[in-house]
């Protein structure tokens, strides 16, 4: 089952790259959580229920031209779903670039999308955080 979690998150991401969000949304559950470490400050940290995070998707699409995450690794952690991620657009106002590497972590059960933490800093620390290591 956790092969079909990691290719579960690959499509939702597909999906969202190629800017259709409703069908990346699909793959939430509707009381999915976001949670995003390195949030704005004039934005939510946390985002709850699958509507608040399609609401979150098209913030920061309105926020940046060509926004996208590039998942260069997929660790399979059973349940959960370890992201090496490369955050990558352009200020639509500012037309300054935003390259970020982060590890997101991605939650699924019964086929969907329960949670999501954004933003860990490391793999290792991801890793902890859904209590494997290295």
């Amino acid at each position: 089952m956790s092969q079909e979690n990691v290719d579960l998150v690959l499509r939702g991401n597909a999906a969202a790259n190629s800017g259709d969000y409703v069908a990346a949304a699909e793959l939430w559950h509707p009381n999915a959580e976001l949670r995003d470490l390195a949030h704005a400050v004039d934005t939510e940290q946390t985002v709850d229920g699958r509507d608040a995070v399609l609401a979150l998707w098209s913030q920061w699409r309105e926020t940046f031209d060509e926004f996208r995450a590039e998942i260069e690794e997929a660790v399979d952690c059973g349940t959960h779903v370890v992201c090496a991620t490369r955050w990558v657009g352009t200020g639509s106002a500012s037309g300054v670039a935003v390259d970020v590497s982060q590890v997101d972590v991605y939650e699924v059960r019964d086929g969907k999308i329960v949670r999501a933490t954004l933003a860990y800093p490391d793999k290792a620390t991801a890793l902890e955080a859904v209590g494997l290591s290295e």
